[in-house]
């Protein structure tokens, strides 16, 4: 009768125990089928990829540097089919040809009118437009006014220059004044043009 008893309460205890395993291996399989599997080239494998994501939004962040070079162009003085917009003075020239009228060293009378006329050429590349002008650059203007062109002088054109002048009433010996031909922006060029007179009866001296 007692090892009856022993018997079941072993069987019992065996049974319990049995359970106890079953129930812990139940729950360890569901703890791994819930976790996920990580391997080491899963590992491998995010990492590159977050590297390579980092980068590329670094290169995206960081500022394009375009080199951009604008050429400037060079100023043209003219266009195809149209007439020079803006010529340089270096393209003006005049060239002084001879006195028509009072040459230097003519002898006048204080308060003598006269004319004074110069011939001269047109030697540059560029046409003389009405508006230049032939003004006073030194000496004593004798009440003349600048000569102030009216006509085209095309290259290689003559004209006559001429001014009215009246010998000073204040002076004695010799007066003389000095012009020179201006464009429309008073830029000046070519050869200068003098006027030269011998007041009180002085001797005339040719001009070397």
């Amino acid at each position: 009768m007692f090892e009856n008893k022993a018997r079941l309460a072993i069987l019992a205890v065996l049974f319990l125990a049995l359970i106890v395993v079953v129930g812990l291996s139940i729950r360890g399989a569901k703890r791994s089928a819930s976790s996920p599997t990580i391997s080491v080239g899963g590992i491998q494998t995010a990492a590159v990829a977050t590297f390579g994501s980092d980068l590329t939004r670094t290169a995206e962040a960081m500022p394009t540097s375009t080199s951009t070079s604008t050429a400037t162009p060079f100023p043209t003085e003219t266009i195809a089919g149209t007439e020079t917009l803006s010529p340089t003075p270096s393209c003006y020239r005049l060239r002084y040809l001879k006195d028509v009228t009072i040459p230097d060293h003519t002898a006048m009378d204080p308060g003598e009118a006269f004319v004074k006329t110069w011939m001269v050429e047109n030697n540059g590349t560029c046409a003389w437009r009405p508006g230049f002008v032939v003004r006073l650059i030194g000496g004593d203007a004798m009440s003349a006014i600048p000569f102030t062109l009216t006509q085209t002088v095309e290259p290689g054109g003559q004209i006559e220059i001429s001014l009215s002048m009246t010998a000073p009433l204040d002076q004695q010996g010799t007066v003389a004044g000095t012009w020179q031909m201006s464009d429309e922006n008073g830029n000046f060029f070519g050869s200068v043009l003098t006027v030269v007179i011998d007041l009180g009866g002085a001797t005339a001296t040719p001009t070397p």
